[in-house]
């Protein structure tokens, strides 16, 4: 009778303890009671005219000598990748951030780093073509790619206006509207670095020069090459994002 009692509480416990086993792990973690193994990592991009600070409203020359001033300046960014010393490309799924420099909302953080030591830092400005054609109703109100949150949506069929451009031409007295889009424009940025994200997580400080839009590789000229374009392939559309290459370089990434 008592090899019967030790044996029903032996398989007691062992029922309690593979129970506790298969409790679900809490993200960050590397199992139950172990420490964590990622941490967020905060952006901040300063935005300038070459070496002047972006300010909205403010006249500056631009391009073809242009005297311009900004009202808009909003951009998506996406497909964040770290890479390792190794070179092995740590991938941060489905995080994007909704940048508009002319109100001041130029931070965002990527959450579930990975700890280790980073060499590069890559992301995009613009959207694959997936998610640039993707239902935008599925995000929460607060989202980056909710419609409503960022005012860069076409539709399902156009997707999302990657950046968009709001100013006016002092000298022509003319509006400027650039809207830049097109899943096929989606430009790739990588900027080396060295830094180690650890338990109390990183910052990284980069800067975007609104000049280089209108001055590299090609001179924009408002009078010549024109005030607006709506389009994922006209002339205009071509040039600034062909100038769009070397709008960002990184000022620091270090640990906190």
């Amino acid at each position: 009778m008592k090899k019967l009692i030790y044996l029903t509480l032996g398989l007691l416990i062992i029922g309690f303890t593979s129970c506790k086993d298969d409790e679900p792990i809490e993200p960050g973690k590397k199992n139950s009671g172990t420490e964590a193994s990622s941490a967020s990592m905060d952006f901040t991009i300063n935005h300038t005219v070459g070496d002047q600070d972006f300010i909205t409203g403010t006249q500056y020359i631009v391009g073809d000598n242009d005297k311009a001033t900004f009202s808009r300046y909003a951009y998506l960014l996406g497909s964040f990748y770290l890479t390792t010393q190794e070179g092995t490309e740590v991938v941060l799924d489905s995080q994007y951030a909704l940048i508009e420099a002319h109100n001041g909302m130029t931070t965002f953080t990527l959450t579930d780093v990975p700890f280790g030591t980073y060499t590069s830092i890559g992301f995009s400005v613009g959207l694959d073509s997936e998610t640039n054609h993707g239902n935008p109703n599925q995000y929460d109100n607060d989202h980056p790619l909710n419609s409503n949150n960022n005012s860069l949506h076409w539709g399902w069929t156009s997707g999302y206006i990657f950046t968009a451009i709001e100013g006016k031409d002092m000298e022509g007295n003319e509006s400027i509207s650039f809207h830049l889009a097109g899943a096929q424009n989606k430009t790739d940025f990588v900027l080396a670095t060295e830094f180690t994200h650890g338990e109390a997580g990183s910052e990284v400080i980069l800067e975007y020069d609104i000049a280089e839009m209108f001055t590299a590789p090609s001179t924009y000229s408002f009078a010549i090459d024109g005030h607006t374009t709506h389009s994922v392939s006209d002339p205009v559309t071509t040039k600034l994002f062909g100038n769009m290459v070397d709008v960002f370089s990184l000022t620091s990434a270090t640990s906190k």
